[in-house]
C-alpha cells in the first residue's frame, strides 16, 4: 500500500478527532524505495527491518507530538504493529490492528515452499500468481478481495496514474519466506500475551487475503483484546463502500475517544 489510498480515512481522523496524524510508507512500499532492483517486487528479506523501522517512527512520534499516543496498523502493518507491541514497554496507548496479516490465505504450503525457493537461490522471483502492476491488479476478482466499492477501488488506480513510483507489483519467494518466519516469531508461546494495552482488532466477514481463523486466534491470545467483525465487508475496511467504512469509523472512534458518532 500506500499512504495517499489513505487520504480519505487521515482527513476523517483529524476532521472528527482533532488529533495530529502521522502515516508512513513502509521501507519497500510507496515513496520509501525498494527493496530490490526491481521497482514492481514487493521483496523483503527479514520482517526485522521493518519493526525496527516502526520502533524509530513511533520513539519520533512520541519525542515530537502530545500524547496520549495511539496506532493503527492495516494488514502487513497491523501485523508489524502486533510485534512492536509484543516487545512491550511501547509508548503507545491503545492499537488498532485492521485486518491484520496473523497468517497467510490459500492451500499451498507457503511456509515450507518459501524456504526451498530462498534455498535456491531464487527468493527474489515472484510467487505464484504474482506480477508487476497492470491489468492484474485492477481485475474485478481483485476487487472483490480488498472493497466492495468500484469508486475507491479505481481510486488506487489513478493515484497510481498521478504518481508511477507508488505502483508496487506482486510479492517474491523471499517476501513469503519472511513473512512466515515473522508470524512464526508472533505464534511463539507468551508473544501475543505479552501485549499488555488495549488492542482492537478490526476485520471484515468476506476477509479473503489474510487468514480470517488465524486472526480469531491471535485475538483469543491478547489479553483484553476487543475483536469486531465488520458484516460484509471484504480486506480493506477503512476503503469500504460509505456504509460499511462509517462502521469502521464508529468502532475505532468508539475504541480511542469513546465516540460512537
Amino acid at each position: 500500500d500506500f499512504i495517499e489510498k489513505y487520504s480519505e480515512a487521515l482527513w476523517i481522523w483529524t476532521r472528527d478527532t482533532g488529533a495530529a496524524v502521522t502515516a508512513f510508507d513502509w521501507r519497500g512500499q510507496g515513496l520509501s524505495g525498494r527493496q530490490g532492483q526491481d521497482p514492481m517486487k514487493g521483496h523483503c528479506d527479514n520482517f526485522d527491518r521493518w519493526v525496527d523501522d516502526l520502533d524509530a517512527l513511533i520513539a519520533w512520534f512520541v519525542a515530537t507530538q502530545p500524547g496520549p499516543h495511539m496506532a493503527i496498523g492495516h494488514s502487513m502493518g497491523g501485523h508489524l504493529l502486533a510485534r512492536h507491541l509484543a516487545r512491550q514497554n511501547s509508548p503507545i496507548a491503545r492499537a488498532i490492528l485492521s485486518s491484520p496479516m496473523f497468517g497467510l490465505a490459500g492451500r499451498l504450503p507457503l511456509a515450507a515452499l518459501g524456504r526451498v525457493m530462498v534455498a535456491l537461490g531464487r527468493g527474489y522471483e515472484f510467487a505464484p500468481l504474482q506480477r508487476p502492476y497492470g491489468a492484474w491488479q485492477q481485475r474485478p476478482e481483485r476487487q472483490s478481495l480488498l472493497t466492495s466499492d468500484p469508486a475507491r477501488f479505481s481510486d488506487e488506480h489513478w493515484w497510481i496514474a498521478q504518481h508511477s513510483d507508488v505502483a508496487l507489483g506482486g510479492v517474491t519467494w523471499g517476501w513469503i519466506n519472511a513473512a512466515s518466519a515473522s508470524l512464526r516469531v508472533l505464534r511463539g508461546d507468551g508473544v501475543l500475551e505479552q501485549i499488555d494495552r488495549p488492542v482492537l482488532i478490526l476485520t471484515g466477514e468476506r476477509e479473503r487475503l489474510v487468514d480470517p481463523v488465524a486472526t480469531r486466534l491471535a485475538a483469543a491470545r491478547i489479553p483484553g483484546a476487543q475483536f469486531v467483525e465488520i458484516p460484509g465487508a471484504a480486506h480493506e475496511l477503512l476503503r469500504e463502500a460509505p456504509d460499511l467504512q462509517l462502521s469502521a469509523h464508529r468502532h475505532i472512534r468508539s475504541f480511542l475517544f469513546g465516540q460512537g458518532e
